[in-house]
């Protein structure tokens, strides 16, 4: 069946649609395929088509499955520090196998593929360097458009568009290594079912996914967060008050730390942050990275997940162990 850019998407033409997406050099086509796509965002076999194109075609590695991703979906629009690469480095600094994915911004100031570069972190791409990096340093990048070349198709439009679309809810559930640990952070109910959908579509042994009442895509300590935790073959549903983190923040609640800017500005931070300064960051930075600890190791309570994460962060632990990633 051949696609016309003037036809209706609909489930029986969305291979072809899919097809021609990524085929046309016209940039108009694509924002007009884009924007058909996004009506159609709640149908999880339109995301499921789209995810298995890309996957098709990508470049395929070894993979590592027992470890954890901390890609979510983005596209908040609050313009926050990279929370959730901060996470994934502080985690690989007390023994956790972390399988870190993403891109650039399309929708933000700075993308995890930003700061991670400002950080002068490598961004590898031969199978034997990422399995060796992964299992020495326990921490790895991998930039999409690298295993997914598909998705640099795609980059300029999205960037133009500078706005959340199907594919920050497709990405996520594309680790290169095929992490089978997640914790995903989103915008509201309506984009954490589809996630939920399609982690479990994909047989993700573990996950833990999140929406803050304030907006955050984050676990937020300034207002309550809506879970969705998958394990085995259940899925369990809980709303948790910000105010259970209350005895754990090391300094007053203020919105303003957790702003970010441009890749230099979030790096920066993130150095201070590894260097010991005390702030809503890093408050909110141990409390999200404890929710991914115990995503992987269950057993861990949550004070223990709490002291690990501490000590890390105010014995230069996190500090030496970023350099180490550096090289």
């Amino acid at each position: 069946m051949k696609y016309n850019i003037g036809d209706t998407v609909t489930k029986k033409n969305i291979k072809n649609v899919i097809k021609y997406l990524f085929q046309t050099d016209n940039i108009t086509h694509q924002a007009i395929i884009i924007h058909q796509l996004n009506k159609l965002i709640n149908d999880s076999n339109i995301l499921l088509s789209l995810r298995d194109y890309i996957f098709k075609n990508s470049n395929k590695i070894k993979q590592y499955p027992n470890s954890l991703d901390t890609c979510g979906t983005g596209g908040d629009g609050l313009k926050t520090l990279n929370i959730s690469t901060t996470v994934a480095i502080l985690l690989s600094s007390v023994g956790i196998h972390i399988a870190k994915h993403g891109n650039r911004a399309a929708s933000s100031l700075s993308g995890s593929t930003d700061i991670i570069s400002e950080l002068k972190i490598p961004n590898e791409r031969h199978s034997k360097k990422i399995i060796k990096r992964i299992s020495n340093d326990k921490f790895v990048y991998l930039n999409a458009p690298f295993f997914y070349p598909n998705l640099s198709r795609v980059g300029e439009v999205r960037k133009k568009i500078g706005m959340k679309t199907i594919f920050n809810y497709m990405g996520p559930t594309l680790n290169p290594l095929g992490a089978k640990f997640q914790i995903l952070g989103t915008i509201d109910k309506s984009s954490a079912e589809i996630m939920s959908k399609i982690l479990s579509k994909i047989k993700n042994k573990k996950f833990t996914i999140f929406f803050s009442e304030d907006g955050l895509d984050e676990i937020s300590i300034f207002a309550p967060t809506n879970f969705y935790f998958k394990k085995e073959k259940s899925i369990t549903k809980r709303k948790i008050s910000h105010m259970t983190y209350k005895k754990y923040l090391t300094s007053k609640l203020n919105f303003k730390d957790i702003k970010g800017g441009l890749p230099s500005y979030n790096a920066n931070r993130l150095i201070e942050l590894f260097q010991g300064k005390k702030d809503s960051y890093r408050d909110i930075t141990i409390i999200n990275s404890i929710y991914a600890m115990q995503t992987i190791k269950p057993d861990y309570q949550f004070d223990k997940c709490f002291e690990i994460l501490s000590n890390s962060l105010d014995n230069s632990i996190a500090y030496n162990h970023l350099n180490q990633i550096k090289k």
